[in-house]
């Protein structure tokens, strides 16, 4: 065996011996690692060559890291040496690859996302309104969608539509009077690729880019055009470098491969990592062999795909819509099922407007269940109209404007109902968007976590909402300076936002949208404004659906029966691989070699995990 430390070659410590432990990522999130390997450093003339003097009582105890290789016939891998112990005599290393070496490297770690030079709206093209909602005509960079403020209840990059042949149902938008300028909101892809830039990586983001669906994402986060703060940075959350790749991987159910030796920083699809991966056959099995079995209770399996999959918990409006497997499960004896969504649209689509009278034995107060797309539904009321007034006002007759509105669209992956089961929350969270004046239809909404509003304010401001926005807008629309120095010293810039709010936007505007404003999509379902059709986007957020589309389990394991094989190998297999052993198919959690001076052991052990499906 071969061990190479900056480029040249170490000695073993004699009769020594090192585990080397090839881990699955999506148990552990790391892949290979060694256990303390011991190299001389007294009267050892190679090791002192490499080492220098780190074994002398002057010199600065501190963590060393070193690029290593590790060589022995068909094995071969590359990463990085860590000194975990030091004395007069040896030191002890511990030897980290991919993943593993990834996590342990702090490069990314105090350097932050909303603190970094990633670029502004400069050179946006709004002179027409249809210019600045078009992805090509700004580099598929970014746009300058309508958005509510919804503090202050004011319509941001407000522009106003223009009849021009009501026949063929044409026209064109302008600007609102009251539009002074505007706000705007960059592609998740561009912002990634200013991240590297921004850090001096370099990156390959193809596999990203080669799918529509994923190249036009849209970080929502936006800061009102009045606050002058057009740096895309500003809206983003306080998230390390680091912490923003682990929780795009999440959000994408991919992987984010960093090189910190050679700055390239490249992108997967976990889905097809792992498909591309042949399965292999473990036939030279040992005879002993372990099961441990647990109670469900007890269960310690760390596989990530069968951990609850949800979105963090948003403080806004539509949450309550977005993500409610509670209210899913206690109106299980009201929900009326029907095959396709056509059919659920013809069936109520007379529930569009109401006159207010009994609807008792309706579908009105019901849940309903579209089994083609499986999504649920509720009937919303949007907006009353006086149609007739009588001499009591509790006699008055209204005309009610009616929603048909998805629910639990957003709801979680649940693989285990148990209240104390383990949960995975994805930060990157579906926008909100929802319903405003009716000539305006639906819109995105914003509302920000990271400041603090105004502590003095009249009694009025707690009953009266006109009055409550009115003060609140009085606030935000100060200039951003003002803002920062009432808010007085801080350690970080303003965090306006905590999490990363997400849509979907290729510019396409149709018959749907007529005379409307434009709006990012987060649900895949859209419903004409009649209820006489609906469409379905090529896109999806939904985590919870049961014919996944993008966050399906790549494998469903039994968690219960842990097994422990030995078997003999002259390589050690790729734990991420699909195992066949004795007739039945295994998810492996890792696999652990023994080395010597002498190379490596064909005797191994792995921890394997029965398929159930």
């Amino acid at each position: 065996m071969e061990i190479y430390i900056n480029n040249q070659r170490a000695v073993l410590k004699k009769g020594t011996s090192f585990e080397y432990v090839a881990e699955n990522r999506l148990f552990s999130g790391s892949d290979g690692y060694t256990l303390s390997i011991t190299f001389p450093l007294r009267g050892c003339r190679e090791n002192l060559k490499i080492f220098g003097n780190i074994n002398r009582q002057d010199v600065i105890a501190r963590k060393v890291i070193f690029d290593c290789e590790i060589r022995h016939r068909n094995f071969y891998k590359a990463g990085s040496i860590t000194i975990t112990e030091i004395s007069d005599a040896e030191v002890k290393v511990q030897f980290l690859e991919g993943r593993s070496e990834q996590n342990f490297d702090e490069t990314f770690d105090k350097i932050y996302i909303n603190e970094l030079d990633l670029g502004t709206s400069a050179g946006g093209n709004d002179s027409r309104p249809e210019y600045a909602w078009d992805p090509a005509r700004n580099g598929n960079k970014f746009v300058a969608l309508p958005w509510v403020n919804d503090a202050s209840g004011n319509i941001q990059n407000l522009a106003d539509f223009i009849v021009d042949d009501a026949v063929q149902r044409k026209g064109h938008y302008q600007w609102n009077e009251d539009c002074r300028g505007r706000s705007w909101q960059p592609y998740l892809l561009y912002i990634t690729k200013k991240i590297c830039e921004a850090v001096g990586y370099r990156y390959d983001f193809s596999k990203w880019e080669e799918k529509e669906e994923y190249r036009y994402l849209l970080i929502c986060n936006t800061l009102p055009y009045a606050w002058d703060t057009n740096e895309f940075a500003r809206a983003l959350p306080h998230w390390s470098v680091a912490e923003y790749f682990e929780k795009l991987e999440l959000f994408f159910n991919g992987e984010f491969t960093i090189d910190h030796r050679a700055k390239s920083i490249d992108f997967a699809f976990s889905e097809t990592v792992v498909g591309a991966l042949e399965p292999i056959c473990l036939d030279k099995i040992i005879s002993e062999h372990t099961v441990e079995v647990t109670v469900e209770d007890d269960s310690k399996c760390e596989y990530q795909e069968m951990k609850n999959l949800v979105y963090k918990e948003c403080d806004h409006e539509m949450w309550k819509f977005y993500s409610c497997d509670w209210f899913i499960k206690d109106r299980k004896p009201y929900v009326v099922e029907y095959n396709t969504m056509t059919e659920l649209l013809n069936a109520n689509k007379g529930f569009r407007t109401w006159n207010g009278s009994n609807s008792r034995g309706s579908n009105r107060n019901k849940v309903l269940y579209a089994k083609d797309l499986d999504a649920y539904f509720i009937i919303r009321s949007l907006s009353k109209t006086l149609v007739e007034a009588r001499k009591s006002p509790m006699l008055n007759l209204y005309a009610y404007k009616m929603e048909l509105r998805p629910v639990n669209i957003f709801g979680g992956r649940i693989i285990d109902d148990r209240e104390d089961a383990d949960q995975i929350e994805i930060e990157f969270v579906p926008a909100w968007i929802d319903e405003t004046e009716d000539k305006y239809g639906r819109c995105l909404f914003l509302s920000f976590a990271g400041f603090n509003e105004p502590e003095q304010l009249d009694a009025s401001y707690f009953f009266d909402r006109d009055a409550r926005k009115k003060e609140l807008d009085d606030y935000l629309f100060q200039p951003q300076a003002l803002q920062q120095l009432v808010a007085g010293e801080k350690d970080k810039k303003a965090e306006y936002y905590d999490c990363i709010y997400m849509a979907w936007w290729d510019g396409a505007m149709d018959s749907f949208t007529y005379g409307r404003l434009p709006h990012p999509y987060v649900e895949d379902i859209e419903i004409a404004p009649d209820w006489g059709s609906y469409r379905n986007l090529h896109f999806s957020m939904r985590i919870n659906r049961s014919t996944p589309m993008r966050k399906g389990t790549l494998h469903k394991v039994d968690p219960k029966q842990k097994t422990t094989f030995k078997f003999l190998s002259d390589t050690i297999p790729n734990p991420r691989s699909l195992f066949h052993i004795k007739g039945k198919r295994y998810l492996c959690e890792k696999i652990t070699a023994t080395f010597t001076e002498n190379g490596m052991s064909e005797l191994m052990k792995g921890v394997f995990y029965p398929l159930a499906d």
